[in-house]
């Protein structure tokens, strides 16, 4: 009997895990795209669950059902919370990105995106590949399976509440995602309003030219050449909110340590 209950509590554990690892996963963009099978992200969060097992430390301090049932849900919030901090830094690349591309005029060329199974700018489409490469570049999954690991010892199992400080914590990151957009967008935003401006000019100096037709190609082309010349700067401000999730992690798991009884 004592064997059968190891294993029933092991068994508990691992859920536990497992459940924490898949809602991280799943609100991710990384895998936790449609374009990714769902075969696939479940034998992912298995492998990175049953790694993490020997690492992290569970204490169930009750069996009873309705306890477990609300710690799954508590696990399950944690994981969803971590995976949307990670979302709203590539969120806002997808904001910055519309910004541009709109004012370019490739507001109406869009091209389905897999991973969020959406309709999305060609200039989405661009950034959100070389964000994704930046992303691996700079560590930004050892980051995320650190915080994910740290959140055991920070949130122990069947501990977590949810707060008015997570609620607050994530809502300050919503903001920081349209500013960060707002960043990214800049130098697109800022050509065309003064390519707008000088072809406003040159509409009142030569009434002649048809400066309708001839604004088409001038802002898709000049918007192009500033999107190639200020990818390094989009990679920089990408690259350091990469490197700043670490903080931005553990941050929120101070909430959610807060939140817990």
């Amino acid at each position: 009997m004592e064997a059968v209950h190891v294993l029933i509590q092991g068994e508990t554990e691992f859920v536990l895990v497992l459940i924490r690892v898949a809602a991280m996963l799943a609100a991710i963009p990384v895998v936790g795209g449609l374009g990714v099978p769902n075969l696939v992200k479940v034998w992912f969060a298995v492998a990175i669950a049953l790694a993490l097992l020997p690492v992290v430390t569970i204490r169930l301090d009750s069996s009873h059902a309705w306890a477990l049932g609300v710690g799954f849900v508590g696990e399950a919030l944690i994981g969803a919370a971590i995976g949307l901090a990670v979302r709203l830094v590539f969120a806002a690349v997808d904001v910055g990105a519309e910004l541009a591309g709109l004012q370019m005029g490739f507001g109406i060329a869009t091209v389905f995106d897999p991973t969020s199974s959406r309709q999305i700018s060609l200039i989405g489409q661009l950034y959100g590949l070389v964000a994704m490469l930046i992303f691996f570049a700079v560590d930004g999954h050892h980051l995320v399976l650190y915080a994910l690991v740290e959140s055991f010892r920070v949130v122990p199992s069947l501990t977590f509440f949810p707060s008015r400080d997570l609620i607050e914590g994530l809502m300050r990151l919503a903001g920081a995602m349209f500013v960060t957009g707002v960043q990214v967008a800049v130098p697109v935003v800022t050509a065309m309003l003064l390519a707008s401006a000088a072809l406003g000019i040159m509409g009142r100096v030569v009434p002649q030219m048809n400066v309708l037709m001839m604004s088409f190609p001038v802002t898709m082309g000049l918007g192009l050449i500033v999107v190639g010349a200020s990818l390094s700067l989009f990679g920089g401000i990408f690259a350091e909110q990469t490197r700043g999730l670490g903080g931005t992690l553990s941050g929120l798991m101070g909430t959610m340590h807060q939140a817990a009884p």
